[in-house]
């Protein structure tokens, strides 16, 4: 089947903005009911209360603030899916808690040379339906992603692949083009996770979708999924490590007006929810049914500029937009819960600093911007070819908190004579902006970025390299910049950790100057879980290794 399909069914059936955006909705609460395909959990909603009918003891009922975008590993790319999805299937590698690289599907694996990586597959792995995974599983599910058709949202993962081959009975070897540094990530990512062929070929017209499914290797299966209502998983009776989940289902309530969600958490109706909005932390942290935790994340929140669509293509513009908005007036204003002030361009936090903290600590220090300065930003409006000022458009999503963060956007221009309207926008129509199926036809954009893996390339090269500015790409700025793409080319082949650092530095520096996006925040990721839970704790890598087969309840 050609694969353009993946993001036909992304663009036009499901709503959810990349890399774990939330979601409000002026939909009335009172079509917010969802129930389970054996009963056992049945939300109901009412303008004013959230009501549960029965929650087995071995049943988890997790809130999602959105639908999720497709059962396929390809397209899991954000919170809400990957949240789904890692349950299903799993990677050659994954991350454990503290963002080290561990073995899963495969025994182990080395670097023989900079361009050459060996995995020994693990001989002893099956299907949730007990069939044995072969290589030709293997093969088929990595190679994949290099098909263009496909359009995978993990793609750039393979943009320096050479080749992919068996080389042994259980061994699987990847030559790359050049050295890349980010390579040695990305099975440990939905990039890395198999799925039986046998099943995508009997299913490849609907792989992925509610009516297709999907078949993978992990601790549940795939039961049911009512679009915009609920998903549900049932723990398999394969699963291949030998492991019994104390958690036997896991029930996915859809639910994306944030009060009905979060009143439904707060009175123990549901046992999990991912980012819960601050201004309603208090009914969380009111409630004894709720614990909430929240660590530093790889995560950015940012003003995506469109710099090749005038008058955002002129450099002078995009830096009077940077000065006229004070971040610190911002932060200060609606952010300090959220997590930690960008008071410069870098688009990355001390989450991301990696070996080379201090190098980076400096730099930081020697780059911060000059915010809410209105007469520089009048001075910088002045030596455009639009001195009086122009007529926009902001794209954001229908997150109250970002919506706020539009309007104070909003104002701040109005002083230099930038007219912004604001385009309220729902979860499928924002993935087509930041992942440019729109043909990139927008002006301004506000979106969150996680980074992929624990190293600040995990920002630098998806967000700004030339070449992911085209359609399925996460550069949403549109920027291009060969000398900048030259910088992030030699540092992901390097293999000396400083002379990385030097050159990313470098490629920042060239961002600063340039200015495609104004960079808010560096979101905390949070937690809310019920006071039953135990044994999970979140970390700044659960987009990848959050795992409900590891969490018990309490007796």
């Amino acid at each position: 089947m050609k694969k353009s399909f993946g993001l036909a069914m992304v663009i036009g059936l499901f709503c959810i903005l990349l890399m774990g955006c939330g979601s409000t909705d002026s939909k009335s609460s009172a079509e917010l009911t969802g129930s389970s395909s054996e009963g056992t959990t049945v939300l109901t909603s009412s303008t004013d209360e959230t009501t549960v009918s029965s929650t087995q003891n071995d049943t988890l009922v997790i809130g999602l603030y959105s639908d999720i975008v497709s059962l396929d590993p390809a397209f899991a790319y954000d919170h809400v899916t990957n949240q789904v999805v890692n349950q299903i299937t799993e990677g050659l590698l994954t991350l454990d808690s503290d963002g080290v690289i561990q073995p899963k599907l495969c025994s182990s694996w080395k670097a023989v040379d900079s361009t050459t990586y060996v995995y020994e597959i693990r001989d002893d792995v099956t299907f949730s339906d007990g069939t044995p995974m072969s290589m030709e599983d293997v093969l088929f599910s990595v190679k994949r992603h290099m098909d263009t058709e496909l359009a995978s949202y993990v793609a750039w993962f393979y943009d320096n692949v050479d080749s992919i081959e068996q080389t042994g009975d259980w061994e699987l070897t990847v030559k790359l083009t050049q050295p890349d540094a980010s390579w040695q990530y990305a099975f440990a990512t939905t990039a890395g996770h198999i799925i039986s062929k046998a099943y995508y070929d009997e299913h490849s017209d609907e792989f992925g979708t509610p009516t297709g499914g999907i078949l993978g290797t992990g601790a549940y299966v795939f039961d049911s999924w009512t679009t915009g209502s609920e998903i549900v998983l049932k723990a398999s009776d394969n699963y291949w490590t030998g492991e019994v989940p104390e958690v036997r289902t896991i029930d996915y309530q859809i639910i994306e007006d944030d009060n009905t969600r979060i009143t439904a958490m707060a009175n123990g109706q549901i046992d999990m929810t991912l980012d819960p909005p601050t201004e309603l932390l208090s009914t969380l942290e009111n409630s004894e049914n709720v614990s909430l935790s929240d660590v530093p994340s790889f995560s950015v929140l940012y003003l995506a500029l469109n710099c090749q669509k005038a008058p955002f293509d002129d450099v002078n513009i995009r830096k009077a937009i940077g000065y006229a908005i004070d971040k610190k007036a911002l932060y200060d204003s609606m952010l300090t819960d959220e997590g930690t002030l960008a008071n410069s361009s870098i688009p990355f936090s001390e989450s991301l600093y990696g070996s080379e903290a201090d190098s980076w600590s400096s730099y930081v220090s020697g780059v911060t911007e000059c915010t809410g300065d209105l007469e520089k930003a009048k001075e910088c409006l002045a030596e455009s070819a639009y001195p009086d000022g122009y007529d926009c458009t902001l794209y954001v999503n229908t997150n109250s908190l970002r919506n706020s963060i539009a309007l104070y956007i909003q104002q701040a221009l109005k002083q230099i004579g930038i007219n912004v309207s604001i385009e309220t926008e729902s979860g499928e129509e924002m993935i087509s902006v930041q992942f440019g199926s729109s043909g990139r036809d927008y002006d301004m954009a506000i979106v969150k970025w996680e980074a992929d893996y624990p190293d600040p390339s995990g920002n630098l090269y998806p967000l700004f390299y030339s070449k992911n500015a085209g359609e399925g790409g996460a550069n949403t700025c549109n920027y291009q910049n060969t000398d900048y793409d030259a910088l992030i080319d030699d540092e992901l082949q390097s293999t000396d950790s400083e002379q990385r650092t030097n050159d990313m530095q470098k490629a920042c520096s060239i961002l600063s100057e340039e200015a495609p996006c104004v960079i808010f925040y560096y979101p905390v990721k949070r937690l809310a879980m019920s006071t039953r839970i135990q044994g999970y704790e979140v970390n700044a890598s659960m987009i990848w290794n959050f795992y409900v087969k590891d969490i018990s309840f309490t007796q």
